[in-house]
């Protein structure tokens, strides 16, 4: 997953708030009105960075012949909506989305869009099982998982796909568009946006339940690994 740290953002915090902490130690509020600026130029630039991005995308969509529905807000603004969310990180650093998309074809719009949030939500579970395997792999380098262990937990992880996106509840399309497929069917392309420590929780209950149906007395102990692996 890719992490963005913007350089205005370091730039900010090396040149302002750091003299600040060394000659206010004992102003904590001044340091905290220094860190709220620190934070709000961060937000300006990140918005500024999505507003560009989306025109770039919204740009090459149109060529490609996809426009947006009847009533929908115009492809440029719905797509700024996904870039935020994309740049957007928790406070340890991580990203606090994970982001998807997929495209749907068929005779009806709730046909395309149906087809178009299964490929999309298939992704985000993707995107999930790959996490959980580095996190695999991590404590294998580390010496704290061995690899036998490993492996077969990546394995079951892998095989998990179906239990996750089947536990991913409430997945709405954040960016809708549609384009004409000859004279009868439709393309739909959606993107999709999750929180990460929501989807992380839904892959924990979805993987317990995939071993509690596959491998019956082994179950508990498998659960038990999986809780250990994702520390909770």
């Amino acid at each position: 997953m890719k992490r963005v740290i913007t350089f205005l953002s370091v730039i900010l915090t090396l040149a302002i708030l750091v003299p600040v902490q060394a000659q206010d130690k004992e102003n904590p509020r001044k340091l905290r009105k220094e860190a709220d600026r620190v934070e709000k130029v961060a937000i300006k630039d990140i918005k500024s960075r999505s507003v560009k991005e989306a025109r770039k995308e919204a740009k090459r969509l149109k060529k490609q012949g996809y426009t947006v529905f009847p009533g929908a807000l115009p492809l440029d603004k719905q797509l700024e909506k996904i870039w935020i969310k994309q740049y957007e990180e928790s406070p340890n650093g991580a990203a606090k989305y994970l982001v998807a998309d997929g495209n749907g074809v068929g005779k009806t719009q709730t046909a395309s869009e149906m087809q178009a949030m299964e490929a999309a939500k298939l992704q985000l579970a993707g995107q999930i099982s790959n996490e959980i395997n580095q996190i695999i792999e991590s404590k294998i380098v580390n010496d704290q998982l061995d690899r036998e262990t490993g492996n077969s937990l990546s394995k079951f992880v892998a095989g998990g796909k179906n239990y996750i996106v089947q536990n991913l509840t409430y997945v709405r399309p954040g960016f809708k568009v549609y384009r004409n497929m000859g004279k009868r069917d439709m393309e739909v392309f959606v993107k999709v946006y999750y929180n990460a420590e929501e989807a992380f929780a839904a892959a924990e209950k979805a993987l317990e339940a995939k071993a509690r149906a596959d491998l019956e007395e082994e179950a508990d102990v498998l659960i038990d690994e999986i809780n250990r692996l994702l520390d909770r």
